[in-house]
């Protein structure tokens, strides 16, 4: 009698945007084994996206971006406006895909307990396995507290570190209100993630690799 099944996980070398094109395709290998319909992709600039939107035909694509108006400070090449800020790029992903822009679910996690610092402890839990899991989970909780995922529906997220995708998990969905209860998000499989998930801030590229000047329009300019 089975007590379980056996699958591979891949273990890419470096963190980072140059790993987004071989995530989609595991995705979609996996998808097509468990005979999942939806994947969440997170995507802050839209580029990502818009590759799942080349590679994943067939699947119901549901993309998790931050609040409009949002930035990360001091990335080594500027600001960078995330939240989709390209009004042509959100606009095409809105005709083949559910766009999602909320609030990250982790963010001020610890107001009611000005004492503690619970959202620097989730991730940094979190960043000894990957930064993009923590992605994954959060993006299906958004995805969830807006209605696109029902509580329970086994989903597939991609996420990432800083930009592009390196990470893919097979994700029980969930409220963020239900986080940490006993039928909260579930973590059922990881596809894919870095071997090595820590990487340098200010991005450079030795842990971390990528194109980064195609993100150059997304910074904002003094």
């Amino acid at each position: 009698m089975s007590i379980g099944d056996e699958k591979s996980i891949y273990y890419f070398d470096y963190c980072g945007e140059s790993n987004t094109e071989q995530v989609l395709q595991l995705v979609k290998e996996r998808a097509k084994e468990m005979e999942i319909e939806k994947i969440v992709v997170a995507s802050e600039t839209g580029l990502s996206a818009l590759k799942a939107v080349d590679l994943l035909d067939g699947f119901s694509i549901i993309v998790v971006t931050s609040a409009l108006g949002s930035r990360v400070e001091n990335t080594g090449l500027g600001d960078l406006l995330i939240g989709i800020s390209d009004a042509t790029i959100f606009q095409n992903l809105q005709k083949t895909c559910t766009v999602i822009r909320g609030t990250d679910p982790f963010h001020n996690i610890n107001a009611p307990f000005r004492e503690m610092t619970n959202e620097k402890i989730i991730r940094a839990i979190l960043h000894c396995i990957s930064s993009g899991v923590g992605v994954c989970m959060l993006s299906v909780m958004m995805a969830t507290d807006q209605g696109v995922l029902t509580k329970g529906e086994r989903v597939i997220s991609c996420g990432g570190s800083f930009l592009g995708l390196d990470t893919a998990c097979v994700v029980r969905a969930s409220n963020s209100v239900d986080l940490f209860t006993e039928d909260g998000l579930i973590v059922e499989e990881i596809v894919c993630k870095p071997r090595n998930p820590k990487y340098e801030w200010p991005i450079s590229q030795d842990r971390w690799r990528g194109d980064l000047n195609q993100y150059r329009r997304f910074m904002r300019q003094e």
